[in-house]
């Protein structure tokens, strides 16, 4: 991360509330048709994705306050639905309760990401007890949600170029 990069405050309020969720809104009811589907095995099995999501968002939390995002609080415009970081953020480190450390944020940053592919990856056995093609669909659906998110949600975002998905989106468009 760059630390001399302040978020683009042109991007505050975020613009694009309609397309954002019109890409999440079908993802995270995947996600609660998934949960659901893994409690008719076990109840365990829907707490390990919850805790998936839940993790993804307690270690966001920490990246959304340690880049002093404008949004911390209020709309969020994050990946996977996981707009509770936001509020986690204000919550646990609003008021400057928050240390910031370099080798922190990666490594929030870095088990955000687990969380994230955790959500893509956990259910597949599961998920392929319904057929091949659901599991191949289950993943595939989570990527193209990625990378249609990366084109159409980060490039107005106000942390677009310290946030890893912003930054990624940065080097695929030579920014």
């Amino acid at each position: 991360m760059t630390e001399d990069v302040q978020p683009d405050m042109s991007c505050v309020p975020y613009r694009r509330k309609g397309r954002y969720f019109l890409l999440t809104t079908p993802f995270v009811l995947l996600l609660i048709a998934t949960f659901v589907y893994l409690w008719t095995f076990s109840f365990a099995l829907s707490l390990v994705l919850a805790l998936f999501y839940g993790m993804t968002c307690l270690f966001q939390a920490y990246c959304c306050a340690y880049q002093d995002c404008p949004y911390v609080g209020g709309f969020c415009p994050a990946v996977a639905g996981i707009m509770p970081a936001s509020l986690l953020a204000k919550l646990l480190y609003g008021q400057g309760r928050i240390t910031k450390s370099k080798g922190m944020f990666e490594a929030q940053a870095t088990l955000g990401v687990i969380g994230l592919l955790g959500m893509a990856l956990f259910p597949i056995f599961w998920i392929a007890k319904l057929g091949l093609f659901f599991a191949i669909g289950y993943v595939v659906y989570h990527a193209l949600n990625y990378v249609v998110f990366l084109f159409a949600i980060c490039p107005a975002c106000a942390i677009r170029h310290t946030c890893p998905g912003g930054r990624l989106l940065g080097v695929l468009v030579k920014e």
